[in-house]
């Protein structure tokens, strides 16, 4: 009797869960089906025999106001664009961007997760990685500001510019970092997203082993990594800053 009556309750508790993915899923306007394909609200309803699908659907929407915000963002920003036929992202993609994003309460975070479940859904634009979300994951509301700063900067920056001499040091070109924003930019250099510039020096090598009449040294092209006050981008920081649309 006990058996039962635990079995009951779950039962009651799986309903209560149920009707509220399918409410929830409908009020989004459908986007979990357009996100995870095969009918998301079929699915939820045929618990029994696909659990395990919509277990872990389930378990990456946090808080169901969240997604509505996410979808309705994220649409916005299709149709913004005119794309009306979208593509399934892959599940390793979706499932732990839906994760953080509906446990994101920065609306400045918010938006940027929405962009990148865009961007995933835009059958023109490349796949989305994963590591595209661990990153966006580990960043805060700051970072973004300034990421976004650094963006604007290199947007506009002369990709083909040479590297320019200073006395007798040769320096690479790059973007400088906002002002008290050391932290940040620190973060995004530890995630692959910004490099600090370079600086090329030409050392004297003295050729110890020299005999008469031989050359007694050379010099040697050396470089040495900079500090992150003046940064460039790098082709990981370039491919991810694109697919959150952070210019758009």
């Amino acid at each position: 009797m006990e058996d039962f009556k635990e079995a009951a309750k779950a039962a009651e508790e799986m309903a209560k869960a149920t009707g509220k993915a399918i409410d929830a899923g409908r009020d989004a306007g459908g986007w979990l089906d357009k996100i995870f394909g095969s009918g998301i609200e079929h699915a939820v309803g045929r618990r029994w025999s696909d659990r395990e699908l919509t277990k872990r659907i389930e378990a990456a929407i946090l808080d169901w106001e969240r997604l509505e915000l996410l979808v309705h963002k994220a649409g916005t920003r299709l149709r913004a664009k005119g794309i009306q036929q979208t593509r399934l992202p892959a599940p390793k993609v979706v499932l732990p961007l839906l994760e953080h994003a509906t446990m994101e309460y920065e609306d400045e975070l918010l938006t940027i997760w929405a962009n990148l479940l865009a961007t995933a859904m835009d059958p023109a634009e490349q796949q989305v990685q994963r590591k595209y979300v661990t990153t966006l994951a580990e960043m805060t509301g700051e970072d973004a500001v300034v990421l976004k700063a650094l963006w604007a900067k290199w947007e506009v920056h002369d990709k083909s510019q040479e590297w320019f001499w200073n006395g007798p040091l040769k320096y690479e070109p790059g973007v400088d970092a906002p002002e008290n924003a050391e932290v940040s930019v620190i973060t995004l250099n530890r995630l692959g997203l910004v490099d600090g510039t370079r600086t090329q020096i030409y050392a004297y090598k003295k050729n110890e082993g020299a005999k008469f009449g031989e050359q007694e040294g050379y010099e040697e092209e050396v470089i040495v990594p900079g500090t992150l006050d003046v940064v460039v981008f790098t082709p990981f920081g370039e491919a991810f800053c694109r697919a959150i649309q952070l210019g758009l």
